[in-house]
């Protein structure tokens, strides 16, 4: 046999042995989903500096007796109390960088599950310490690319919704995408 020959056989067994390979199985993966985009950026700029007008219906949505605006802080936050003294923040988080970079800075700490999207903004449920059975949620909602805001609720056990304070936090949520809407 020549040297090409050999060359040429020993190539053809390289690429049967190549096709005649199982394929790889496909690797796991266990990165959390994509995060959905936001449709339309809500303009927030009213409310960057007065984040307790993003909830005029705090009464109705919380069961509010008094809130107060956050001065001083990294975050513009507005937090409302009830009658059993649970609390309701609502702030914007201009530092998170949007709802996909919360949720790569989750990965090591906390929690980052999808939240049902409100009207049609995308939110999840996340926070640094996973307080829900203990009356605690919160839920951040996608208004821009790079903006959220976040709703958490820490509820007293002798609050009603004490069980299920991720409900509470959607509430207050829709009710402040209602608002952003309705003004931008």
């Amino acid at each position: 046999m020549t040297k090409l020959s050999i060359a040429a056989l020993l190539g053809g067994v390289l690429v049967l042995t190549g096709c005649s390979a199982a394929p790889a199985p496909p690797a796991e993966s266990s990165a959390p989903p994509e995060v959905p985009q936001v449709p339309r950026p809500l303009n927030v700029r009213k409310y960057e500096q007065d984040p307790c007008a993003l909830l005029p219906q705090a009464a109705e949505v919380f069961g509010a007796v008094r809130n107060r605006k956050t001065t001083g802080a990294p975050i513009p936050a507005c937090t409302w109390n009830d009658s059993t003294n649970s609390t309701l923040t609502i702030g914007f988080d201009p530092a998170a960088g949007g709802l996909a970079t919360i949720r790569q800075d989750r990965s090591s700490a906390g929690y980052f599950e999808l939240a049902p999207s409100i009207d049609d903004y995308p939110a999840a449920f996340t926070n640094v310490v996973d307080n829900r059975s203990e009356g605690g949620c919160q839920v951040a909602v996608g208004v821009q690319a790079d903006l959220t805001f976040t709703s958490s609720v820490v509820l007293r056990p002798r609050s009603p919704s004490y069980a299920d304070p991720c409900a509470v936090a959607l509430k207050a949520a829709t009710a402040v995408v209602a608002t952003l809407r309705a003004s931008s």
